[in-house]
């Protein structure tokens, strides 16, 4: 599997790329916790959550434009796509099992 990133366009690229955004985003909120209490947490817990978000936003408008750039050869792309909508669906995944063991 010979993969080069110079043919690569944009949007494909940025599926890499906000995956270690919202990655980077998770460890900033991981290792804030150890000055908890002080300015340090409070900011970086803030900015963390703002990235993170910002990061599955960002999925989510990618994805879109993904799917639609590539209407014609979805199959070709597919793995592009799953790659870039990965941190929309962690949240959505998320989301639904925390739903469900609040209402059982």
């Amino acid at each position: 599997m010979n993969i080069t990133f110079r043919n690569i366009n944009w949007t494909k690229n940025s599926g890499i790329l906000i995956i270690g955004v919202c990655i980077s985003a998770m460890l900033l909120k991981y290792l804030a916790q150890y000055y908890r209490g002080t300015w340090i947490y409070q900011y970086g817990s803030t900015i963390s959550l703002l990235v993170f978000y910002s990061g599955v936003l960002w999925s989510l408008i990618n994805t879109i434009l993904l799917i639609s750039k590539h209407k014609t050869e979805l199959k070709n792309n597919l793995i592009w796509i799953l790659l870039s909508a990965i941190p929309f669906l962690y949240i959505g995944i998320m989301m639904t099992i925390a739903m469900t063991k609040t209402i059982e």
